[in-house]
């Protein structure tokens, strides 16, 4: 025999290895998928929750495994919490789930220990595997994952209205629900009482109540019986398996609570009529009072001081003499349009306290989008004010109209770009998430953050002067060229409808500057979770965003008497000759900025260099303010009330 060749031995031999490593390899195993972030990071009862990534496979289940600690106001953290929850891949990029009162337990705690919790940890996606298909298993993570879960809030207490409602369906039903809840959802059946309708539908202990008259069911909230019908159909899921066909309970002899249905309605119209009647109207009578108060002081006369102390309820006298004046409509005018142009504006800027934070709880909604909510709504006041100028068939009224619409636009585009680059430094939407994103002391507010901020608050202020029609910009409403622009022909309370809502708009932009520079509610030395778990605290924290605000509400009344009204094309090209450009200039430093991002020391320095600069600034104005006054030889009067 010819003798082997040693070469092509080991080359035959690597070959069979090879190939039979190839052929018992799973070709079909997916590699690590990659996933990016999980929103919303503030996350309430009953919020879709979304893990973001690259390459999931879509239509597929998922399990998302939270794992990390559990900090609580007041309580030690819960170390090495893990909490798993199962979802589905809507698409490639998304992997959904509700967050549900079992969740929502595990992480908060359990009825009267319910608190706000924040969760640090990791986040991990896996995809079980399925025998016979081409998914094998896939797990990937992602670190550093902060999520705040909400505490009960008004939105909860509507739910909990329903909750109740819900908990009276299970009494008559003969259902006891156990405390702990699945986290995917569904209620467990701890207990079922004979004789009772539950029990004839078969339902066991141990059951897993998930869908109840068709809907799938998160919380007690979801039990409540259509009016429609006396049978229901429920959905079980015993062990791995769901029971099939459905049984049916008679809800017969159920009585629904109408009062009880409609209380969640009627929580929601309160809180709207106690901003507007107890918060809304009486800012802007008492922004009234003051304004005619500092001029008075600026004019060297009186001011108000006949109706009530100081003339401070002259702004209730003037609301009962429009409320008592005709209301007249001109003859020619579009009546329909002439009538409805008040209200617009109105709703326009009273809609902007929904979202107002006063404080870290004191918010009707914090919206995931809460600035563009207050960037579009504010847009109604332009419609009504061109609706009203437009149908009073007058054509200073029609000049009026037009120029705010062009005044209006025009400064709304250099002001949303400050407000973006804001956005792009929080990450967020969320007013309450912008104010948390800063801090207590003035070096840590957005104004101070950088000299690009610094600049973009004072951008931001006076394209809000221009949008709210405030002198020097108020050529919409110019008495020497258009009598009084787009509301000449309005008389009554439709005439106040137009101002009641211009001064409301000067407590609005001030509040709106305060939340996104100046750090709103926080406290300075106090941490947002101490400030949570007390109510002083949390009392405190209004009271230093009331102040921030009625101070910036002084500067605006400030200046309307101090400077003179400039012309429409200078107004113009100050928008679009100046603030456009410095807008986008401070986009592009800003998108740097956050590129660079500086830490430590270098961030603390920067930022308390640009707090030194705005001290100078005003040390120097104080100063040149004061030498004026000396060379005038004016008499100081430091007592407001004389």
């Amino acid at each position: 025999m010819r003798p082997l060749n040693l070469t092509a031995l080991v080359a035959t031999l690597t070959l069979a290895v090879l190939t039979v490593l190839g052929c018992s390899r799973d070709t079909h195993k997916l590699d690590l998928l990659t996933v990016l972030d999980v929103t919303p990071r503030s996350i309430d009862l009953g919020d879709r929750v979304e893990v973001i990534g690259i390459d999931f496979p879509e239509g597929r289940p998922a399990q998302i495994e939270f794992k990390g600690d559990l900090y609580r106001p007041g309580e030690k953290p819960q170390r090495n919490v893990d909490v798993k929850v199962d979802g589905v891949s809507s698409s490639s990029s998304r992997i959904g789930f509700e967050f549900t009162e079992g969740l929502l337990d595990r992480f908060t705690g359990v009825g009267d220990r319910a608190a706000h919790t924040t969760f640090r940890g990791t986040l991990a996606v896996t995809f079980p595997g399925m025998p016979g298909s081409e998914l094998k298993g896939a797990v990937t993570g992602v670190k550093n994952v902060v999520l705040d879960i909400q505490p009960p809030s008004a939105r909860r207490t509507v739910m909990e209205a329903k909750e109740k409602q819900g908990q009276a369906v299970l009494d008559f039903l003969g259902i006891k629900i156990a405390d702990d809840s699945p986290a995917n959802g569904g209620l467990l059946v701890a207990d079922v009482e004979q004789g009772k309708p539950a029990t004839q539908a078969g339902v066991r202990k141990g059951d897993v109540l998930e869908s109840f008259g068709g809907v799938q069911v998160a919380s007690r909230a979801d039990l409540i019986p259509s009016s429609s019908s006396q049978e229901v159909e429920l959905g079980i899921r015993r062990g791995a398996t769901e029971v099939f066909p459905m049984p049916t309970v008679s809800m017969a002899g159920f009585h629904k609570s109408v009062t009880t249905d409609l209380l969640g309605a009627a929580i929601l119209l309160l809180v709207a009529l106690l901003i507007i009647g107890v918060f809304m109207a009486p800012t802007a009578g008492i922004i009234t009072w003051v304004e005619r108060r500092v001029s008075g002081r600026m004019q060297s006369r009186i001011g108000p001081n006949r109706t009530g102390p100081q003339g401070f309820l002259q702004w209730l006298a003037d609301g009962i003499k429009s409320i008592l004046k005709e209301d007249i409509i001109p003859t020619q005018a579009d009546k329909p349009l002439f009538r409805l142009a008040p209200y617009l504006v109105f709703v326009g800027v009273s809609a902007t306290f929904v979202v107002m934070p006063f404080g870290e709880y004191l918010i009707a909604a914090d919206l995931d989008i809460g600035i563009l909510y207050v960037v579009a709504v504010t847009s109604l006041v332009t419609i009504g004010l061109m609706t009203g100028g437009w149908a009073s068939n007058n054509k200073w009224s029609l000049l009026g109209g037009i120029r705010s619409a062009a005044q209006i636009i025009s400064y709304e585009i250099p002001g949303a770009v400050a407000i973006v680059c804001i956005v792009m430094m929080t990450g967020s939407l969320r007013m309450q998430e912008i104010i948390r994103a800063q801090g207590g002391a003035p070096w840590e507010w957005y104004m101070f953050r950088n000299p690009v901020t610094f600049a973009l608050f004072f951008l931001y202020f006076t394209t809000a002067l221009a949008e709210g029609n405030r002198a020097p910009f108020d050529l919409p409403e110019a008495e020497s060229e258009l009598v009084a622009g787009y509301s000449t022909e309005y008389s009554g309370m439709r005439y106040v409808f137009f101002f009641f809502a211009e001064w409301s708009n000067v407590f609005v932009m001030s509040g709106i500057a305060s939340a996104l520079f100046l750090g709103g509610w926080q406290v300075p030395g106090i941490d947002p979770s101490q400030q949570a778990s007390s109510f002083w605290l949390q009392a405190l924290g209004a009271f230093v965003f009331l102040t921030k605000s009625w101070i910036l509400v002084f500067v605006v009344i400030w200046i309307r008497w101090t400077l003179p009204r400039i012309r429409i094309d200078q107004l113009m090209n100050l928008c679009w000759k100046w603030f456009v450009p410095l807008s986008f200039a401070g986009f592009v430093l800003t998108a740097l900025w956050i590129l660079w991002d500086p830490q430590g020391v270098v961030r603390l320095a920067i930022s308390g260099a640009t707090f030194a600069l705005f001290v100078v600034i005003m040390f120097h104005f104080v100063r040149r303010v004061a030498y004026n006054m000396r060379a005038m030889q004016a008499q100081v009067h430091v007592n407001p009330f004389i």
